[in-house]
């Protein structure tokens, strides 16, 4: 490979990971209600981490709490992403 370029593969890769990093942005702020529970679920998390810090609450709450957050997370941004594509989709289409 020529020093200072960049292979075939590696830009694709890199620019599809960009692309998914932008379309999952742009589907968790896409609606007020997507805004909200993101902050929601942030507050929650961080709350949870402010009380075991504090000593408050056991740990093993915040290691149940902080999983369950990032699989709700991922389920319901790739079914955002879904329906925002099907919904562009069907907006593309004639009547």
């Amino acid at each position: 490979m020529i020093p200072g370029t960049v292979h075939t593969a590696d830009a694709f890769f890199g620019g599809a990971m960009l692309n998914y990093f932008r379309e999952t942005q742009e589907a968790r702020t896409a609606t007020p209600g997507r805004r909200i529970y993101n902050y929601a679920s942030t507050g929650v998390i961080l709350v949870v981490m402010a009380l075991v810090f504090a000593g408050l609450v056991p740990l093993w709450i915040f290691w149940i709490a902080f999983p369950v957050s990032l699989v709700l997370d991922a389920f319901l941004t790739r079914k955002w992403i879904r329906e925002d594509a099907l919904r562009d989709y069907r907006a593309g289409q004639p009547q």
